[in-house]
């Protein structure tokens, strides 16, 4: 696994420690990608066909497909394995962060910030989506605060993904935000947005990607986590970019009409409830200037997929605190972006692979694609496919 890039925020703690997050790491991909693929024989060779015997038909959905495997003890046993393994590695990284407190909170309220800015809002109410669980089983979620001016889970949030993605999305656990960004730059060479708003930005990460790939513009990203925000600002800074960060709600943000180019989001709404979903797209639309356009990633709908791919990525709905990935996988978001205000054929369907997995020449393909194309989402370690939905105003 290469290293996470260091920069003054970032708490990996003692070697051993860090010795014991790369263990948990590893392990954690061991049994999502190679224990994991043995999943498609045992389904194929013996779980569909046990099911088509007592059904007489074959498994319907994703659902289906997921309780006759996880009633097979091939399954059972890798789904046990893969929960236990995201519990270890969160808790490989809380005693470092916990440690750090609050000689760490002192030294993000003393940052003096040079480049960008951070606001806050103590007002801004945390939804019940976000409150109610800890996503990823993330102790805290990404909204606790056990203290004043509290930076603990944006610390926990920047080390613990970098270890759950087992370091395939660069040092800088960026290449979400990153592809994100290419696609539009290479599908549309003549758009050049002035300013750009982040929503659900937690620390960052997929953020400041796009002060790279259009320098000239201003970058804003927003979050209900203070947190998150607090220590997604001080990292910025670190890092040397330029970004205002915001605790906002993405439903309900207090930017004036038409105030941005380009609207984003990286991996939010299969965690955001179905209302709030559409609440936030008739946002983007009020914030989007004419001519302006949102663009959101997101892992593909289930919609027509085999039932067992379904299942891979139904599986966290139900194992992996993710309760609102199962509803998002069966919106249909071409349809709630119109009833959001914008109009169908201004709908955008893209799909691309990740920015860091592929030859560049590969990338610019599925990037320049004239149709919508659909891609099939791949687990780290495979090629992932991300698709990504939007519309123009």
């Amino acid at each position: 696994m290469p290293q996470q890039t260091e920069h003054d925020f970032l708490i990996t703690g003692s070697h051993d420690e860090a010795n014991r997050q790369a263990y948990a790491s590893t392990l954690r991909m061991h049994v999502l990608t190679n224990i994991g693929d043995g999943l498609k024989d045992v389904y194929d060779h013996r779980v569909a066909p046990a099911f088509e015997k007592t059904n007489g038909r074959a498994p319907k959905d994703g659902r289906e497909a997921m309780k006759a495997m996880l009633d097979d003890t091939y399954g059972k046993t890798w789904s046990s394995m893969i929960h236990t393994c995201q519990e270890m590695l969160w808790d490989s990284v809380r005693p470092a962060v916990e440690r750090a407190q609050p000689d760490f909170n002192e030294k993000v309220r003393g940052l003096n910030s040079k480049l960008g800015s951070l606001t806050l809002d103590p007002d801004v109410e945390v939804p019940r989506y976000v409150s109610a669980s800890d996503i990823h089983l993330m102790p805290g979620n990404y909204h606790t605060e056990r203290t004043d001016n509290d930076t603990s889970q944006g610390a926990l949030f920047d080390r613990g993904l970098y270890l759950y993605q087992g370091g395939f999305a660069g040092p800088l656990c960026d290449n979400n935000g990153r592809s994100q960004a290419e696609v539009i730059k290479r599908r549309w060479p003549d758009f050049r947005p002035k300013k750009i708003l982040d929503l659900g930005c937690t620390v960052g990460n997929n953020t400041l990607p796009y002060a790279d790939v259009f320098p000239d513009a201003e970058l804003h990203a927003i979050d209900v986590a203070a947190p998150c925000v607090r220590y997604g600002h001080a990292r910025a800074e670190a890092l040397g970019v330029p970004c205002h960060f915001h605790q906002m709600n993405a439903e309900d943000t207090s930017f004036e009409d038409e105030s941005f180019d380009l609207i984003v989001s990286c991996i939010l709404f299969h965690e955001t409830s179905r209302t709030g979903l559409q609440k936030i797209l008739k946002e983007s639309h009020r914030l989007l200037k004419p001519g302006g356009m949102m663009l959101h990633m997101e892992v593909p709908r289930t919609d027509g997929m085999d039932p067992y791919s379904a299942f891979r990525l139904d599986w966290d709905t139900y194992h992996n605190n993710e309760p609102f990935l199962s509803t998002w996988m069966r919106t249909d978001v071409g349809d709630a972006c119109v009833d959001a205000g914008f109009d169908a054929d201004n709908y955008i369907h893209i799909a691309a692979p990740d920015f860091g997995s592929v030859p560049d020449e590969e990338f610019t393909r599925y990037a320049a694609a004239e149709d919508s194309a659909t891609g099939t989402h791949g687990h780290w370690g495979e090629l992932v496919m991300w698709n990504m939905y939007g519309a123009w105003k």
